[in-house]
């Protein structure tokens, strides 16, 4: 009988999903096609605790972990302080604690419950827990001017509308506040466009942030200087350019 019931929920789980992936709009349906090399490697990574970055997986699940110092002055000068990681993975890569700060974290990410097993899978307990969401739908659950920081490394040029996202996490963070992104600069040219990496962030002759796909360019700066300014500095090392750009908002 349990048997049963379990195969009975089980077939309605798989009913439920594959219905909900047959009304997705287009754009997230081409999207869910692409996951299986993101849910590889973060299997990978939490099976030999963090691969070759052995020293930023004891930072992940250190819970004492210092904030970084470049995240840190970006937040307020108040005492507790609300900080939004955006496609965050099973495990922020945010620092926990500040010195004269309470640091509150809020991880999200579109594909938490499948982290979620792979640190069932691994026996891993993550100081935050990610949530399931979309970056493209924040403010689906959170209200407007919510945060007092917006982060996302890394993930964005991964979303199906990274555009969108930027624009959501600007609307979630309060006024006079940033959102940082930390991303590869036109990764999915170096990736050769396979799997998730269909964006290029990469910054013009004039500084300017652009979102780049094989058919169109979105120049953040001048499109979106209405509601924020925003700063792009380019990191190069080891043979890697690291975008780090600032968006403050107005």
């Amino acid at each position: 009988m349990n048997n049963l019931r379990e195969y009975s929920i089980a077939r309605a789980r798989r009913l439920v999903l594959d219905w909900g992936f047959r009304i997705l709009k287009p754009a997230k349906s081409k999207w869910m096609t692409r996951v299986r090399s993101e849910m590889d490697f973060w299997d990978a990574y939490l099976e030999t605790k963090g691969l070759q970055w052995a020293d930023e997986y004891n930072d992940r699940i250190n819970p004492d972990f210092p904030m970084q110092p470049y995240v840190l002055e970006l937040l307020p000068p108040e005492s507790d302080v609300h900080v939004l990681d955006v496609g965050a993975g099973p495990l922020t890569y945010l620092g926990k604690k500040a010195p004269g700060k309470r640091i509150r974290i809020t991880a999200v990410d579109a594909l938490a419950y499948e982290y979620d097993e792979l640190l069932r899978k691994h026996g891993v307990d993550p100081p935050v827990r990610t949530q399931r969401l979309d970056a493209e739908g924040l403010t689906r659950r959170f209200s407007a001017n919510t945060f007092d920081l917006g982060v996302a490394r890394n993930c964005l040029d991964h979303a199906y509308k990274p555009e969108r996202a930027v624009l959501q996490m600007l609307a979630v963070v309060k006024r006079g506040r940033y959102v940082l992104l930390e991303h590869f600069r036109n990764e999915a040219e170096t990736q050769n466009y396979a799997g998730l990496h269909q964006w290029n962030f990469d910054v013009s002759a004039d500084g300017d942030f652009l979102i780049r796909s094989k058919s169109d360019v979105v120049n953040m700066t001048q499109k979106y200087a209405r509601r924020c300014t925003i700063s792009v500095k380019l990191n190069t090392g080891n043979g890697m350019q690291w975008l780090f750009i600032r968006i403050l908002k107005k």
